[in-house]
């Protein structure tokens, strides 16, 4: 009786529990999505073409990132076990150890993606009239990338203990920045010299500097678990760090790497049509991103939570955050696909003034509000897998999903079958529903080799 009634009085424990920690995750996520919508719409005075030219460099250059976000993904996790231990020595050496190699590799690619910048565009898009606009972009934004890669660590360690506060005021000034430089240099205010795309990727990168200086100042003054003092000394008693990072970060890697590639051949066969079509194809692509941005704020919370309980060895918390964690989800998901559908001409109207542009967004955006579910029950259930340690799992199903069915289902139907836009949003449909339905079963696969019976 003592036990039902201790279970009792958790709940709401875990409620309060994810609120403090998933609103400033997903607040968080979300400014992020606004405001990479607000800069499209600062570029659209440009014209479609620089639209297309800024928007055909997210693949490339994400790419690259998907180390970093491999990286973070794993500190996060990492970070939240030894939490849940309250092991802090060993938390700090797996955050130290991920800060390093993210310092190297952030440099050398940086060097590298600079001087090549040219050749990696031509080998990602097939558009020749915006490819001089996509280098300029592509250049600065990869050249001076260590401000935005040491952003996507630290905060990645913060989220995994649980201060999502800390990297929600990171994220803010980010956006601020980022939105008053593009005000200032994008077509030229203040006395300021129009700059036009160039301008906006300055902006970009002066958010990131921002940001990365936000998160330094709270780990070097106010941090009570990680902690910056002896970045680069390593601590002898955990030997087994350097190997556990590489197992971890590089199926990370290996499921964001495919994920990019798979994304990137999508792009190709995107790039491949006119970019009249592509620019709305592209404003339509930023409702999938608020909805990936909701489902990547949860996820922040579900990693951290079910982590912490792993390490704690609470396997019925751990199975009670993921529950909770996708009620939510699904609430989320009805309220975004509503306000896609009845907010779908306002919103196109405001990136487009031809009524054709905004007809054909529209009919896109029930499309996205259909996928939105989908993807964000999907998110929810890959963070529970992640938590749980389990990360081959999202690797192979990213490697299906999207390196295989999503490329060759919109080559079939954009390509091959002449369905142009429509095929590919197709071919998104199909990966999406396989890559939903793979993820509930992993999840209780997993629960099953956890020793976590199933509800009656």
């Amino acid at each position: 009786m003592s036990e039902i009634a201790a279970e009792q009085k958790s709940k709401p424990n875990m409620k309060k529990e994810l609120l403090t920690i998933g609103i400033p995750a997903v607040i968080e996520s979300l400014i992020t999505v606004v405001v990479t919508s607000i800069d499209t719409k600062m570029i659209s005075p440009l014209g479609k073409k620089a639209v297309s030219a800024v928007s055909i460099t997210g693949q490339p250059k994400l790419l690259f990132f998907c180390i970093f976000f491999a990286l973070g993904t794993t500190v996060s996790i990492f970070v939240s076990h030894s939490l849940g231990r309250k092991d802090k020595d060993e938390a700090n050496e797996y955050f130290h150890t991920v800060l390093r190699v993210t310092i190297f590799l952030s440099l050398v690619l940086g060097a590298l993606l600079f001087i090549f910048a040219d050749p990696v565009i031509r080998i990602f898009s097939k558009q020749k009239e915006t490819i001089d606009l996509s280098v300029q972009f592509f250049r600065i934004i990869m050249g001076l990338m260590i401000f935005q890669t040491l952003s996507i660590v630290l905060n990645a360690a913060l989220r995994g203990i649980g201060k999502t506060k800390v990297t929600l005021v990171s994220s803010i000034c980010n956006g601020a920045v980022d939105l008053f430089v593009n005000y200032l240099i994008i077509e030229g205010h203040w006395g300021f010299p129009r700059l036009e795309v160039v301008g906006d990727a300055l902006g970009t990168v002066a958010g990131t500097v921002v940001s990365c200086i936000v998160s330094i100042i709270f780990l070097t003054k106010h941090s009570d678990f990680l902690s910056l003092k002896g970045l680069f000394r390593k601590n002898k008693k955990y030997v087994d760090v350097n190997t556990n990072v590489r197992k971890k970060a590089g199926n990370v890697v290996c499921e964001n790497l495919f994920t990019r590639l798979g994304f990137l051949v999508s792009g190709i066969v995107i790039s491949t049509l006119p970019y009249e079509q592509t620019a709305v194809y592209f404003v339509a692509m930023i409702l999938l991103n608020y909805s990936f941005a909701f489902g990547d704020g949860i996820q922040s919370t579900v990693v951290t939570l079910t982590g912490r309980s792993m390490g704690a060895k609470k396997y019925d918390d751990l199975k009670l955050y993921v529950k909770k964690s996708m009620m939510i989800a699904i609430i989320v998901s009805i309220a975004l696909s509503a306000i896609y559908i009845f907010g779908a001409g306002p919103f196109y109207g405001s990136f487009f003034k031809d009524q054709e542009s905004i007809m054909t967004g529209t009919k896109y955006s029930y499309v996205a509000a259909a996928l939105t579910f989908l993807q964000i029950t999907r998110i929810v259930n890959v963070a529970a897998m992640r938590g749980m340690g389990e990360v081959k799992a999202p690797r192979n199903l990213a490697t299906l999903c999207v390196l295989i069915i999503n490329p060759l289902c919109s080559y079939i139907f954009a390509i091959m079958l002449n369905m142009d836009v429509w095929g590919v949003w197709l071919a998104t449909t199909i990966s999406q529903i396989a890559w939903c339905l793979m993820s509930f079963i992993i999840v209780r696969s997993c629960y099953k080799k956890l020793g976590i019976a199933e509800e009656s």
